[in-house]
Formats: C-alpha cells, sequence, structure tokens
C-alpha cells in the first residue's frame, strides 16, 4: 500500500471467539446509486459536525467552531460553509471531490478569493450576509455562538470578529476525498504568494459505514501553510511580517524602535477617532503606523492612513494614500485631491497635498520639527506638544476624511 493512503477500518470485539468486521471505506466521486457518497451529502455532514473536522489540529485557536451557514454570498461567489467560534474566529470551507490537479489549483483560488472578499469586509457587511444565508434577523452570527456559549458578551464578540476580519485573519480549510500528489508544492505556492493572515489546510475526509445510518469520519490534514503572512504597506513598499513580530515580548528593541514604541504608545493611549468606525491602531516599533480604510481594495489597504516618524527630513506627520495597483482606490484619491480646497476649508490650513519620494500623492499633515524630544522624558514639554499634535491632526484627518471615502466606496461597490 502506498504511503499515506487509508487502509480499512477494523472493527475488532474482544470477546473470545469473535470475528473482526471490515469496515470498508466508502467512494466519494461515486453516485449514491453506486454505493458513493455525494459532494452535497459530504458538504451537509461536516457542515453540520463540524467537531469531524481537524480544525484544532491545524490551529487551536480556531477550535469549538460553530456552523453559521452554507452558500455564503460573496462578490467572487458562493463559499460552501463558513464557522466562527467564540473567539470570532472564522474558519471558510470548500468540499470539493478531486479529480485533477485542475480541480484543486481552482478551489485553493476560489477559497482565496472568497478570503480577500471577507478581509474588505466590516461586522455589519457579514452579519447582513449570513442574515441573508441563514433567514435570521437581528445578530444572527453573535445568535448562533451564544447558543453553544450562553455568557458570551456580545461586545467583546463583535469586537473580535471585526478585528480578524480586518486583518484577514482565517483558517481556510479545502476538504476533499484524495488530495494526493503536488498538495505541499500549492500550498507551499500560496503561502509565498499571499497577502493575507491566514492558515491554510488540505484535509482528506474519509468515511466508511457503520450501519444502516451511521458514518464513521476519518479525517487527515494532508498539508498546511504555517501562521502565514501579514503585510504592512508604506506607500509603494510592502513589508511581510508574521504573527511572532507582533507576539514575540522577548524581542529587544534597538534605541530607535523604543523611541518610536514610546511615541506611538503616548499618541493611542486612551484613543479613539471621532469617526467611530474607524479603527484605532495598537502602537507599533517602526517609524510609521497605518490605519486602513473598511472596504478599499486589497484587503483594506488599497486606500489608507499613514502617521509617520522621518528622521531624515526631521519630521513627524500623518496622511491618507493610495496604492497605484488599485485603479478603483487611486481614482477615489484623485477625486478628493481634486477637492483639496475644500478639504483644507475644512480641515485647516496646514493641510497639505504632496508626493513623497516614490512618487506617492498624499494628503495630511507634516510637522517638521527636530526629533529631539524623542528622546526626552515622556512628562518633557516638548514630547507632550509632539503627541498632543499628532493626536489631534489624526483624528482630524480620519475623521473627517473616513466618512467621504466609505460613501464613494458604497457607490462603487
Amino acid at each position: 500500500m502506498p504511503a499515506g493512503v487509508y487502509g480499512n477500518l477494523i472493527r475488532v470485539d474482544t470477546a473470545i471467539g469473535a470475528v473482526e468486521e471490515v469496515l470498508e471505506r466508502l467512494p466519494l466521486y461515486a453516485g449514491v446509486a453506486q454505493g458513493g457518497v455525494s459532494e452535497d451529502i459530504l458538504q451537509d455532514l461536516l457542515f453540520r459536525f463540524p467537531r469531524a473536522l481537524p480544525i484544532s489540529a491545524v490551529d487551536a485557536t480556531y477550535g469549538e467552531a460553530v456552523p453559521v451557514c452554507r452558500e455564503l454570498s460573496t462578490p467572487a461567489g458562493y463559499l460552501d460553509a463558513l464557522y466562527v467560534n467564540h473567539l470570532g474566529r472564522l474558519t471558510l470551507a470548500e468540499f470539493k471531490l478531486w479529480r485533477n490537479p485542475q480541480a484543486r489549483r481552482e478551489v485553493i483560488g476560489q477559497i482565496l478569493d472568497y478570503a480577500k472578499d471577507l478581509a474588505s469586509w466590516g461586522y455589519e457587511d457579514l452579519q447582513s450576509r449570513v442574515s441573508l444565508a441563514t433567514g435570521r434577523k437581528g445578530n444572527a452570527l453573535y445568535d448562533l455562538v451564544r447558543e453553544h456559549h450562553p455568557d458570551l458578551d456580545e461586545a467583546t464578540f463583535v469586537d473580535s470578529v471585526t478585528r480578524h476580519l480586518r486583518r484577514g485573519e482565517f483558517l481556510l480549510l479545502i476538504v476533499g476525498d484524495g488530495i494526493q500528489e503536488g498538495a505541499a508544492n500549492i500550498v507551499d505556492f500560496v503561502q509565498r504568494h499571499s497577502g493575507l493572515h491566514f492558515n491554510l489546510a488540505l484535509v482528506e475526509a474519509a468515511l466508511y459505514r457503520d450501519g444502516a445510518h451511521r458514518l464513521i469520519v476519518q479525517p487527515r490534514v494532508l498539508a498546511q501553510t504555517e501562521i502565514v503572512q501579514r503585510f504592512v504597506v508604506d506607500g509603494s513598499v510592502e513589508r511581510v511580517v508574521t504573527m511572532d513580530d507582533d507576539d514575540n515580548q522577548q524581542e529587544t528593541l534597538s534605541d530607535q524602535e523604543e523611541e518610536n514604541l514610546r511615541f506611538w504608545t503616548a499618541v493611542l493611549r486612551d484613543y479613539a477617532f471621532a469617526d467611530i468606525t474607524a479603527e484605532v491602531p495598537a502602537p507599533v516599533k517602526d517609524s510609521s503606523l497605518y490605519v486602513t480604510v473598511r472596504h478599499s481594495g486589497f484587503s483594506g489597504w488599497g486606500l489608507c492612513f499613514g502617521g509617520y516618524i522621518h528622521r531624515r527630513q526631521s519630521a513627524v506627520g500623518c496622511y491618507l494614500t493610495a496604492r497605484k495597483d488599485q485603479a478603483r482606490d487611486v481614482r477615489i484619491f484623485d477625486e478628493l485631491a481634486a477637492s483639496f480646497e475644500e478639504l483644507r476649508a475644512e480641515m485647516g490650513d496646514d493641510l497639505q497635498h504632496w508626493t513623497n519620494a516614490a512618487g506617492r500623492p498624499r494628503i495630511g499633515f507634516s510637522r517638521p520639527a527636530g526629533l529631539a524630544f524623542l528622546a526626552h522624558d515622556e512628562e518633557s514639554s516638548d514630547f507632550r506638544d509632539a503627541v498632543l499634535w499628532m493626536r489631534d491632526r489624526l483624528d482630524r484627518l480620519v475623521s473627517t476624511i473616513n466618512p467621504k471615502l466609505q460613501a464613494r466606496l458604497a457607490e462603487d461597490r
């Protein structure tokens, strides 16, 4: 028998003289009339009984998944099944019978498209699609999970789902009946070329009949990505970071990184935008800080706000920019720039429109002052002045422009 191929399941009765019983694997590629299991039956079975999927084996933080809906409508098509757990972590699943390598590539492309669509949604967008798929009113997503976790706090759950949507943090499962040659190579390609922060696993589900109305499900993970990439965008520059970059509390920071982190921590301490739909980012050790624009392209990064510390120019500032490979977002940015004088009248005479060294146009504020304050105590007047300036200008920029962007993006959906 080739390596990695299932053998039959054997039921053994330990009583003396008992005879073992062989449970043969059901063919998934055959029709029901031939004793097999159809794709639809497989999908329904694994949706109703999510513990038959090796979710925790792939990533334990997605465990205890609750089935949400089948056939979730997205711009890219209909996702086979959606699950969520009490931590607000979403699992997307596609169930396919693997007849040829082309089918594998197509379904992987499909589920990546679905993930990109979800990463551009806010909680309200997801909730409306779930209500449409389930026919349930109210906060259906939360209500489904609360049935299993009665003490679940609604606000905490909504915030968690929102955060994972914004970051593109999902578990993607492709479940089939014999994913064999080249599976690891396909997953490796996905990992190296993706812009989202997800886990993807190829799962083989072996089914065995155990009586007239009973099935035994034996799942196994054939290939999976690591905790994958997340992108950070600065104008035209992208850099990939991993979860460990954020979570490694033992990391030794350089003096410059410590200064950056201290400044952004002071700026964002107890911070909130006047536009409550804009999400406040976490402090970073980098010179640049980013605020995504929901519903823009490239998973919310097609348009984004940035705050910066520019040591060569001895300046701090904040701005709005657009990725030049996202045509719709560039067009919306240009429309906004065309009304620059109106924006300036609304936001202040110090609003600027400039182009950075990479040729990227920006709208925002700049404070060309010495950066000696970064090394000073947080109680020093120059440090406090810089922090207060950034808090005010960042809020003024985001809270004035983001509603205009959301209205324009809604028109273009």
